[in-house]
């Protein structure tokens, strides 16, 4: 018994000397292979002549799929330079698992590797929920400042489970890479597939991007959005009602002159906030801090009477966080 077990040992460790690679990716030791449904798969062995002079490969087929090998599943290949080539073809719209296994004459043991079937499109395998809710077709809002979880959740049992998958994001309108952090980070692979993402204090639209080694399969969410608990906005009076300002590096044109700085205050569900203090910080003035009113409004009245830049902004603190907005204005001489 002992003399078996010390044989079956050494007839596996010979197999660490062997490299597996999809697609021209290398599948690290222990990890699920992926296998694109309905295209071809270039499935490659390097290994050494100690272990394996020719190889055969096999199939465990656990999902009743229709799959397509050349060579042929069950004949012995010769190596090129070290190097032993298949193409597995599984026919479209169907998933499963299967089970690669390579034999060796040189190798007492059969080298085995759970493997998923499964489309390009991760979308189709699996549903991506933020903060416990299925992220829709419009996106959902994600707080700045706070930690929500992504999960992906698999739609066929456990068929993703072993597969190291990776979370990235693309920001869009108003948003930088820098403005989202992940654990674990951005782009690292892992098994385990929740990643615990905060956003910067910021506005914009994101998408967030899954997908595992060598982008065999992966997904984009629709687009969602950064937000922030409360928004602050500089407003000007229109005849009928206010608009917003742009925000920097957008400049706003004005005349010398006397005028009445509005901000706007709304709450994430987009009423107004009153009773919150809000200090206009405007180039050449000191600070001062007005408080909102019923319509979410503060309002105070500022003199430029020489022409260049001002760099304007107006801040409110709430649980200890700052809430921003700006306004760079270029004041014109009286023509």
């Amino acid at each position: 018994m002992t003399a078996k077990l010390k044989a079956a040992t050494v007839a596996r460790s010979s197999w660490d000397q062997a490299t597996l690679l999809i697609n021209g990716t290398k599948v690290d030791r222990g990890a699920k292979v992926v296998l694109r449904r309905g295209q071809d798969n270039v499935v490659t062995v390097e290994a050494p002549l100690a272990i394996a002079r020719k190889l055969n490969l096999g199939l465990v087929n656990g999902g009743d799929l229709t799959i397509v090998t050349s060579p042929k599943v069950g004949d012995w290949v010769l190596p090129d330079s070290g190097t032993f080539k298949w193409t597995i073809t599984p026919a479209a719209l169907k998933s499963g698992r299967i089970t690669l296994v390579f034999f060796s004459r040189e190798v007492a043991v059969p080298w085995a590797h759970q493997s998923a079937v499964i489309s390009s499109n991760l979308a189709d395998e699996a549903t991506v929920y933020l903060g416990g809710i299925q992220i829709p077709a419009d996106g959902v809002n994600l707080i700045g400042g706070e930690t929500k979880k992504i999960t992906l959740v698999d739609k066929k049992g456990n068929l993703l489970d072993g597969i190291p998958l990776a979370l990235d994001w693309a920001p869009g309108r108003g948003l930088e890479h820098k403005d989202l952090v992940s654990e674990p980070p951005l782009q690292e692979f892992s098994r385990v597939h929740e990643w615990a993402i905060t956003g910067a204090e910021k506005e914009g639209t994101f998408r967030l991007k899954i997908f595992n080694e060598g982008e065999q399969t992966s997904l984009l969410t629709p687009t969602n959005r950064l937000v922030s608990t409360y928004k602050l906005r500089y407003l000007a009076w229109m005849g009928e009602d206010y608009a917003e300002l742009p925000q920097p590096p957008a400049e706003v044109g004005v005349v010398i002159g006397i005028y009445i700085m509005v901000v706007r205050v709304r709450g994430l569900d987009n009423s107004p906030v009153e009773g919150a203090p809000v200090t206009f910080n405007t180039q050449g003035f000191d600070p001062i801090t007005k408080t909102t009113d019923s319509k979410g409004l503060a309002l105070h009245a500022f003199s430029f009477w020489t022409a260049g830049k001002r760099e304007c902004s107006a801040v409110m603190t709430s649980d200890g966080r700052e809430y921003v907005t700006k306004l760079l204005l270029d004041v014109q001489p009286l023509s």
